[in-house]
């Protein structure tokens, strides 16, 4: 039994969720990714704590911020950091662009691999530097890196946007594939962004390498990014850690978040910071992790038994399934009208991580299993009527 209550039912409606406030009430979402879990409690306490204080002003960051992160780094990933490096931003994506507007020029080429995250591929286009997708072997279930074509676009490229672990395929790469990308990149000199909000979400035997720890080149040619804001739900406090082992590109990312007007944490994340990143949050998490593992395998069993022309990607990174449905021979169109009109659920649809994604759709399992099963319910009882028009 789990010591901590993520089986509680906590209703988001009104509170402007992303997620969860539709036209249809009734809609349960599995797309956006955050979870329907609470945060820990000795984060809501100590939030708790300063919201009865009744004055929200401006805040700093704590004198210790640096140095707790770095603590973190060490005890979960083995990855030893000087607190010097670790730079706050508000957000993840933030740091992207204004690495994009700063650091490339108009017309420069950018790679990612593909399927990918929206909002990065987004960012470049968005900011107009060149997209090339360097799009992943899709194998016996799994996703590997076609090397061959990663090189042809790192001739091309200033930049390289990694997911680690990859959204949406929830591949953990192994510390051989990182070092081929950390390889290639100093043979063409190419800066490598790597997105890694999703660290501490690994399962199985899996390990996570932050790639700047494996290569001399990119540790001094790399922004990693780091969140805790999918480990302990605080997406909407922006807390996000850009580590920058260069000296030069690190003042230069400074000056950019001061001109961009980026300066001051929310007056909440500062304590959520600080109480996640302890020994008891780094508890929590496994707790979490234990939870989460066994939603994995209880999805994988309905589909299994339900719907067998489904094939869950083989993966052990994030709190995501990313889900093969091809066989079905349905159009998306048709799966939305099935899963949205039908079934009243939910999920993020394949096209939205680019063409690569065609045919599969991402199932968030951060949820408690009572919304798990009431939504495999309702996909079992509709499943007769999926292929009507």
């Amino acid at each position: 039994m789990y010591q901590n209550n993520f089986n509680k039912i906590i209703s988001r409606q009104n509170t402007y969720s992303a997620k969860w406030c539709h036209n249809n009430a009734n809609l349960i979402p599995l797309s956006v990714a955050d979870m329907d879990i609470s945060a820990p409690d000795f984060i809501i306490n100590k939030l708790t704590e300063f919201n009865h204080l009744g004055i929200y002003g401006y805040t700093d960051l704590s004198h210790d911020w640096n140095s707790v992160a770095a603590n973190w780094f060490k005890t979960q990933y083995q990855w030893t950091v000087n607190p010097e490096n670790i730079v706050f931003c508000p957000r993840i994506i933030q740091a992207v662009s204004l690495y994009i507007q700063n650091f490339t020029q108009v017309g420069d080429k950018v790679t990612t691999l593909s399927p990918a995250y929206h909002p990065i591929s987004n960012a470049v286009s968005v900011n107009q530097r060149e997209l090339l997708e360097c799009t992943l072997i899709y194998r016996d279930k799994q996703y590997q890196i076609d090397f061959d074509d990663l090189e042809n676009k790192f001739k091309q490229s200033v930049c390289f946007i990694l997911l680690s672990p990859h959204n949406p395929t929830g591949t953990v790469w192994q510390r051989d594939d990182l070092l081929k990308i950390a390889a290639l990149a100093e043979k063409y000199r190419v800066f490598i962004i790597s997105d890694d909000v999703h660290a501490d979400f690994i399962f199985n035997d899996s390990v996570y390498y932050p790639i700047s720890s494996l290569s001399s080149y990119v540790e001094q040619h790399s922004f990693i990014c780091t969140s805790p804001a999918k480990t302990f739900n605080l997406a909407g406090l922006e807390i996000a850690n850009i580590v920058i082992g260069n000296t030069q590109y690190r003042e230069k990312f400074k000056h950019c978040l001061i001109a961009a007007g980026i300066h001051n944490p929310g007056y909440f994340s500062v304590p959520a910071f600080l109480q996640a990143y302890t020994f008891q949050g780094q508890q929590w998490v496994l707790e979490l992790k234990n939870y989460l593992a066994d939603n994995r395998r209880w999805v994988k069993e309905q589909c299994e038994r339900y719907f067998p022309d489904w094939v869950i990607t083989q993966s052990y990174g994030t709190y995501m399934l990313w889900i093969n449905y091809q066989q079905m021979q349905l159009s998306e169109k048709k799966l939305k009208q099935w899963f949205i009109s039908l079934a009243e659920v939910e999920m993020s649809w394949g096209s939205g991580f680019g063409a690569a994604g065609d045919g599969f759709f991402r199932i968030n399992i951060a949820t408690p299993r009572s919304t798990l099963e009431n939504v495999f319910t309702r996909l079992i009882r509709t499943l007769p009527h999926a292929s009507l028009e």
